[in-house]
């Protein structure tokens, strides 16, 4: 029915298309047509109104089957054949999930061939793409039709347009169609997973009845005999039937024998990676980390790869029946996850070597913590591969409520009293912090008071799941967190010289190892994320998810996401992040052979050639930017939606950022100052070290940069002492002694700057004599200087003057007051008046006394 009505969609689509096309070429035609017998009809214009009108080209015939298969040819397959068969399927599937009492198994392979019918549609696609793209390159080249009141275009032309409209078309609807179909099968994926929440709730919220009744419990005694016995004649009958059983035991035998050599290795191993001058020192954290994560992994491989290499080799060289194999598989992964967990606890909390100890805790909590995390191993594999015996077995449910109830309650017990453990801890390293774990502590909490009410009110599988979830959850995280550790304390050697990667680094290196430690931050990070990208998919399968549900998402995840109609893919935007690294790198490659091979011999100076090489830095980096966004598919189009709204956001604040970024720019092209130049510039002198297209950086000459924005440079003003070249005028001012003859000082002037090394010759020293007064004769040397030698060129030449002068017996006048005496007929008189006035004061009275002793104006012989 479906199929019969998709096919008379088809059809009317394609008859109203025919029917548009006749009606234009009978419209066209209509005002010039040559027949006579053909009038008007009524309410249309006249017959000259309709012979003004522009005439319309005919629409021309083309071959449309012709067309459709060119089409099915492009894509490799029947187009509409194809998607018909989709659509039956999904409509079979669709039939099929409305019935009751649909199992986990048919669901399970319902969603198989729901991801083959997408598998196929996505095989699909990929050819479809690029035959779609270049359908509508090839109708873009015949540029736009021609509109009304224009001459027709001419009848080769619109035959090829009308092909390539045609042929556009059917690709177009194969597109939209196979679109429809992936939304549909998304739909009833959809419906699947709700299908499955739903049976799981319901078998998880069902109460167990007559948990506490005598009836349940009393005939426990009897069904473990029974169900050891029936376990016993399974594997019996199994082995008896057996025709190399001697095979089976030189299997187990060789396990054996490859379990007894990688524990020899495993403890030579440990005692070599913990053997160290002073075992009592507690070791940095780095070497505790790869310690830790090396014994575990060396006493992994004895668990693991013994029991896999039985099993796995008795199962694939026999065929095992479907309970002798559960059985096997239960009893391995119950071993695996006891043995395992034992190496990881006992590795990380190291209870009797407690300066190798990972977790920072005291000996005995160490201890404590150590023993709990075995017995909830131990009572989580032994009470797992109970309850798989009992269903092999099928005993009787009084049995399995005698497996579940004490095993719910004895895991939370445990867990209880490991929540209830203090942690003292004696390290602070790289380790949780106490709010956090007081916030962990919170959810696990409630699970396990959850799953003490569930036991209790009967729901024992509610329970269980809970007590399952949170074991292995749990022992996920922690064993995440652990590689978490070890990958700190991977990063952390390489900044250390005890250890080997440090070593190597700074050998190799050198001082520069340092820098090369910051490639170890981005290393890191990528670490980490492939430990949780790793972790995540383990959690979700214990939570009730399946594995094709997991693998769709990460496919998804990494490889292509709708958002809309944007395909997102971080697959293809870590690869363009791979490209832009690339791009970077090789332009700044080709920045460093310009300036050595290129720029350098060229004779081309210092400041124009690091313009230069930044210039094409930058252009190195927009090159990168340009070639990761088109290989992450950005149409660069929408650069123009981009620059508007930079352009609003420069109105709303950005217009300083804007300006320095354009006076960098500025800066770059003009090259007022440039890097290595002298100059003043807001109160501050100094040496240009870097111009960026933000700021520049400026180095005083007491060692301080100052980064000062590149906008200040353009509208302020900035001396720059060497922007032509590097010669800078010294002036030192020179005072002598009046009565000194000016010819010598001038001669001893120009003679000290000319015996000067760092003076230049050209321009010449020059001499002005400036002043002359009551304090001495002013002179003023002038001496042109390269700033490129450096030294204090203006102390030695004072130094040099000074002892010029010495020579000479050439005096420096000194700014000290000079006492000048008259006459001493004069200094008689003072005095003689001075001992007649004291006697008239004294005859007078005491009060003429104090009078006289008041202090009066000296003499004028002081003469500054």
């Amino acid at each position: 029915m479906i199929r019969r009505l998709w096919f008379v969609a088809w059809a009317l689509s394609l008859f109203s298309l025919l029917v548009a096309a006749g009606a234009q070429a009978q419209t066209a035609q209509a005002p010039t047509s040559p027949n006579p017998d053909v009038a008007p009809q009524a309410g249309s214009p006249s017959g000259a109104q309709a012979t003004a009108q522009p005439a319309k080209p005919p629409v021309p015939s083309i071959n449309t089957a012709e067309i459709v298969a060119r089409a099915n040819n492009s894509v490799g397959v029947d187009i509409e054949k194809r998607i018909k068969g989709w659509q039956q399927e999904l409509s079979r599937l669709e039939s099929d999930l409305q019935k009751e009492g649909l199992r986990y198994s048919e669901l399970n392979d319902f969603r198989d061939k729901l991801q083959g019918v997408r598998g196929e549609i996505g095989s699909f696609r990929t050819h479809l793409e690029p035959a779609l793209a270049t359908a509508k390159d090839q109708l873009g080249l015949l540029g736009p039709a021609p509109a009304a009141g224009q001459p027709p275009e001419p009848d080769d032309v619109a035959r090829i347009r009308a092909d390539r409209t045609y042929y556009l078309g059917v690709l177009t609807g194969g597109q939209k169609e196979i679109d429809s179909a992936d939304l549909r099968i998304d739909k009833l994926i959809d419906t699947i997973q709700d299908i499955r929440r739903r049976n799981f709730a319901t078998r998880l919220l069902q109460p167990v009845p007559g948990i506490y009744s005598s009836a349940t419990w009393s005939g426990v005694p009897d069904y473990v005999p029974s169900a050891t016995f029936r376990v016993r004649d399974i594997m019996a009958g199994w082995w008896g039937g057996l025709d190399d059983q001697d095979e089976v035991l030189l299997v187990a035998f060789e396990a054996g024998l490859l379990l007894l050599g990688l524990a020899v290795a495993a403890a030579f191993g440990t005692w070599r990676l913990r053997r160290r001058p002073s075992e009592d020192v507690d070791q940095p954290f780095w070497r505790r980390a790869v310690v830790a994560g090396a014994i575990a992994l060396l006493w992994i491989l004895p668990v693991v790869v013994p029991i896999a290499f039985l099993y796995g080799l008795v199962a694939d060289t026999h065929q095992l029946p479907k309970r002798v194999d559960w059985l096997l598989y239960s009893t391995a992964q119950s071993i695996i996850t006891i043995l395992a967990v034992s190496v990881l606890v006992i590795s990380a909390f190291a209870p009797r070597v407690p300066h190798w100890r990972l977790i920072p805790v005291s000996d005995r909590t160490a201890r404590l913590i150590c023993g709990l995390l075995l017995a909830l191993a131990i009572v989580y594999g032994v009470t797992t591969l109970l309850y798989v015996v009992t269903r092999v077995v099928q005993a009787p449910f009084a049995l399995t409520v005698a497996v579940s109830l004490p095993s719910s309650l004895l895991v939370a017990g445990i867990i209880v009293a490991i929540l209830l453990t203090p942690l003292e801890a004696q390290h602070q390293d790289r380790t949780l912090s106490p709010r956090l774990l007081a916030v962990l502590r919170v959810p696990v909490w409630i699970a396990v008071v959850a799953i003490v009410i569930s036991a209790l009110a009967g729901y024992l599988a509610l329970a269980r799941f809970l007590a399952q979830q949170l074991v292995v959850t749990s022992s996920v995280m922690a064993f995440a967190y652990l590689l978490l550790l070890w990958v700190d304390g991977l990063m952390q050697g390489l900044s250390d010289d005890r250890a080997a990667t440090g070593r190597w680094l700074k050998e190799s290196f050198g001082e520069q190892h340092r820098q090369h430690e910051r490639l170890a931050l981005p290393i890191g990070l990528v670490l980490k994320a492939m430990v949780i990208i790793l972790s995540v998919p383990l959690i979700l399968l214990q939570w009730g998810y399946n594995w094709p549900d997991v693998y769709d998402w990460y496919k998804q995840l990494f490889f292509g996401f709708r958002v809309g109609n944007t395909q997102v893919s971080i697959a293809v935007l870590l690869a363009s992040v791979i490209v832009f690294a690339l791009a970077y790198g090789a332009a700044r490659l080709f920045q460093g052979w310009l300036d050595e091979r290129v720029l350098m011999p060229a004779g081309i100076s210092g400041g124009l050639r690091d313009s230069i090489r930044v210039g094409v830095g930058y252009g190195g980096v927009v090159i990168a930017t340009l070639a990761a966004f088109s290989y992450a598919g950005f149409d660069l189009s929408n650069l123009a939606i981009l620059a508007g709204a930079f352009s609003v956001g420069i109105g709303f604040g950005l217009q300083s950022i804007v300006n320095n970024f354009v006076s960098g720019l500025i800066l770059l092209a003009e090259r007022p100052i440039k890097i290595g130049d002298l100059v003043v510039v807001g109160g501050e002198e100094g040496y240009v070290r870097k111009i960026s297209v933000r700021s520049t950086e400026v180095e005083t000459f007491e060692r301080a940069s100052v980064v000062i924005p590149n906008s200040y440079f353009i509208t302020e003003k900035v001396k720059n002492w060497t922007l032509r070249d590097n010669k800078r005028r010294i002036a030192i001012p020179v005072k002598v002694a009046n009565g000194s003859d000016p010819r010598a000082v001038q001669s001893i002037l120009l003679k000290v700057a000319q015996d000067h090394p760092s003076v230049l010759t050209l321009p010449a020293p020059s001499f002005d004599f400036e002043d002359f007064g009551v304090d001495g004769l002013t002179f003023k040397l002038y001496a042109f200087v390269d700033l490129r030698q450096g030294g204090n060129v203006a102390a030695d030449l004072r130094i040099a003057i000074l002892e010029a002068f010495q020579e000479a017996g050439i005096q420096i006048p000194s700014r000290q007051g000079e006492v000048t005496l008259q006459t001493i007929d004069l200094l008689r008189e003072m005095a003689v008046s001075s001992d007649a006035h004291k006697t008239s004061v004294e005859a007078k009275g005491p009060a003429a006394g104090q009078l006289a002793n008041l202090p009066r104006k000296p003499a004028n012989l002081i003469r500054p």
